[in-house]
């Protein structure tokens, strides 16, 4: 088994140490639990990014941005090709 060292900011030290306190996990079963846990997703970045309210979040004004994204960059990228 290899061990590995994490660094975790204090509220991420202080969220590890209330859960393990309220389950009587230990912090190493905590944290492989929890890869374990999100080794199993099968959900795409996509789909997280969604489920996590982020795709749509902001307003560009553009409507069609998320379908023409490739179309909307060459257009960007032309008109600074252009000025330059």
């Amino acid at each position: 088994m290899r061990t590995l060292s994490v660094r975790l900011d204090d509220q991420t030290d202080s969220l590890l140490r209330a859960f393990c306190a309220r389950t009587g996990q230990t912090q190493s079963d905590a944290v492989k639990a929890g890869i374990a846990a999100l080794a199993a997703r099968s959900e795409t970045t996509a789909q997280m990014a969604e489920d996590l309210g982020l795709v749509g979040c902001f307003d560009s004004g553009v409507g069609d941005l998320g379908r023409n994204h490739s179309q909307r960059l060459r257009e960007k990228l032309a008109g600074k090709t252009r000025r330059g």
